[in-house]
């Protein structure tokens, strides 16, 4: 019961026992002063009555007595009229049988009034001649008792209405601070930390109010130093100071992850950019036109590369004058294109007068086929220096004579061989578990991998086919695809381990038309949707956390979940965590590599996790490829794991040929 009806009632049941209590002693009194009365009326008209009737009964005439008493009687106040001879004998006797009207008979007996008699003598003389006896008649003073008790009663609930009225008004103000710090304790336990400007008068409410403001600020100012700690780890270890873009160390990192995952880099290009001329710029000008220069150039890069149809973008500044950008998902045609575009731009800011030199800078590129790391830096480097050869702001490929089996097809092909998959539903589905960190044996959930195929039921690599489809808008489709096959599959496999996660494109997510209908099907399907969860890429949800958010609201009812997919490439900020509520975050697998061998990540992954489930989310570390990599992320007190070293992703649903499972 709330403390709002627990006083209510309180107060009320004080009215009523005070209303009993005032009633009692109303009452009480009322029937003593007519109790009074009528002992007073029977006295008085005996006493009248004996010595009208003595001279009447010294001359025995009994005819004028008796008219006497019956014109007493018959005027209805009186119950009972006896006249006695001396011997007591009655002579005349008038008693009354009628009850009492007007007033309820549960009154009458429940507040019944004495009727004393009054007594008087008949003289003759100086000789007693007789007695008579009265009695008033109660119903006059019954009648008077129940008009006075109506009355209070009345009165009272009138008085009652309207106290017990002001009394929940005045409630209502006094108790809703306590409405308001029940709100506060619910949004830190949502993580939000709400401050309340407006205090009570009450003083008991004031404290408590000024300390729920207390702690909510502590532990917002503590995750505020947390999420400040994390954020100058990872910049101190991973970001140049200067540009802000990541540096040597995490583009190593990430490169060597996505190379080595075999598929976040199957079909990409490395591109080193050199800027000329920076030491003699530093020398003339000083360092703060060379640290201009190169916020010039890290700009141009970033809005060159904003809406480039990729599936992953790296950038990085390697060394002093030296960036790098690493493309995933590219054909060889869009990627030269990029790079004549881009030293065209390098030209230009010449011209805008951040550099005196006209030879800004040269781009060597270098296409990822089968190499390793350090061949393909090193071919890279070889391409930046045949530019630099070449003149000023000059571009050069590196070759290897592979030609990619998909850089011949056209815009118009490859939306004809997108449509074909989706229409035919040309696709596997893939399982790969992720396992409880506690017991690596146990299933925790298993994420959705897609795979498709050409006209000649060739795989198609997914750092190809998603670049494509984002860029001819055919991710709803897909999406709607996917997540329509994995209904149905899960109607029938009921008894599936764990919950099941699908990743959704940003593109997907920003579409109001494909929220709408996820939202609606799942909403059909609610005990499938209780088991999905849908995984949303760090990147995409801090290039629009608003689409994220107006996902997570329209799916919340469902009980379908979402996840942070690769978190760590962009660090989605921690503060919006708590608006999000993401079910979990999965570490991207750089951060995982060699964690073993790398104190940098492993600082940044156990603070993260102290983080995360402070604000209640779970924590997934991917891409774990052998045994020292899991105990030490188990150290770090990670919920789960995933990875070649636990398990390899499973054939879940095919429908193309046994050739590509």
């Amino acid at each position: 019961m709330t403390l709002r009806r627990q006083l209510t009632l309180i107060i009320a049941t004080l009215f009523v026992l005070l209303f009993i209590g005032t009633f009692s002693i109303n009452v009480h009194n009322t029937r003593a002063y007519l109790n009074d009365q009528l002992n007073s009326i029977s006295q008085d008209m005996a006493t009248s009555l004996g010595l009208t009737l003595s001279p009447y009964m010294a001359d025995d005439d009994m005819v004028v007595v008796e008219s006497h008493v019956n014109a007493l009687y018959d005027s209805g106040y009186y119950r009972e009229i006896v006249i006695t001879d001396i011997d007591g004998k009655p002579l005349i006797e008038r008693i009354s049988t009628r009850p009492v009207e007007k007033v309820p008979a549960w009154f009458v007996r429940m507040f019944p009034l004495d009727t004393p008699q009054g007594e008087s003598l008949i003289m003759s003389g100086w000789n007693q001649a007789g007695a008579v006896r009265v009695s008033a008649h109660p119903e006059f003073a019954y009648i008077r008792l129940w008009s006075t008790c109506v009355q209070s009663f009345y009165l009272f609930l009138i008085g009652f209405a309207i106290l017990f009225g002001l009394v929940l008004v005045v409630l209502h103000y006094i108790l809703r601070p306590l409405k308001a710090v029940q709100k506060q304790a619910e949004a830190i336990s949502n993580k939000e930390y709400l401050i309340q400007t407006q205090m009570p008068w009450t003083l008991e409410l004031r404290d408590v109010v000024s300390a729920m403001n207390m702690m909510s600020g502590k532990i917002r100012d503590i995750f505020s130093e947390q999420e400040a700690s994390l954020e100058r780890i990872r910049n101190a270890a991973y970001t140049d100071s200067t540009t802000g873009l990541a540096n040597r160390t995490y583009f190593n990192m990430r490169l060597r992850h996505m190379i080595e995952s075999g598929t976040d880099f199957e079909h990409g290009v490395l591109m080193f950019i050199e800027i000329s001329h920076l030491i003699e710029l530093n020398k003339q000008s000083g360092h703060l036109a060379g640290d201009t220069l190169l916020k010039g150039v890290s700009q141009l890069i970033k809005d060159r590369i904003s809406t480039f149809p990729a599936n992953e973008i790296l950038l990085s500044r390697l060394s002093g004058a030296t960036f790098a950008v690493a493309i995933s998902g590219i054909p060889e045609k869009q990627a030269e294109e990029f790079a004549n575009s881009l030293a065209s731009d390098l030209s230009g800011l010449h011209e805008k007068g951040l550099t005196p030199f006209t030879d800004v800078g040269h781009i060597g590129l270098a296409f990822h086929t089968s190499q390793n790391l350090p061949e393909l830096l090193s071919e890279a480097d070889m391409a930046l220096r045949a530019a630099q050869i070449k003149g000023p702001n000059a571009v050069h490929y590196h070759r290897n004579n592979i030609a990619g089996d998909f850089d011949s097809l056209t815009a118009t092909q490859w939306i004809s061989l997108l449509n074909k998959v989706i229409d035919e539903k040309r696709f596997t589905l893939l399982l790969q578990s992720v396992m409880m960190a506690e017991d690596p044996a146990v299933i925790r959930q298993q994420e959705v991998l897609l795979r498709i195929a050409n006209d000649e039921n060739k795989l198609i690599p997914a750092s190809i086919f998603i670049p494509m489809i984002h860029h001819h808008g055919l991710t709803r489709a897909l999406d709607k695809m996917i997540v329509t096959a994995v209904l149905e599959q899960l109607a029938k496999q009921e008894n599936l381990a764990g919950n099941v996660s699908v990743n959704l494109m940003p593109a997907s997510i920003q579409d109001p038309e494909f929220v709408t209908w996820l939202s609606s099907t799942l909403l059909s399907r609610p005990k499938l949707a209780n088991r999905l969860l849908f995984e949303l890429d760090d990147y995409g949800i801090s290039q629009n956390l608003y689409a994220a958010l107006n996902l997570q609201q329209a799916i919340a009812s469902t009980g379908a979940g979402i996840g942070i997919d690769h978190f760590g490439r962009n660090i989605t900020a921690l503060s919006s965590l708590g608006a999000l509520k993401p079910a979990y975050l999965k570490i991207d697998g750089s951060f995982i590599r060699n964690i073993d061998t790398n104190r940098d990540n492993q600082q940044f992954v156990e603070l993260l996790v102290t983080m995360a489930h402070a604000q209640d989310i779970l924590v997934i570390a991917e891409s774990i490829e052998n045994d020292n990599e899991m105990e030490m992320v188990r150290k770090l007190r990670v919920d789960g794991l995933q990875g070649y070293a636990l398990h390899r992703p499973e054939v879940w649903i095919s429908n193309i040929p046994e050739t590509l499972k």
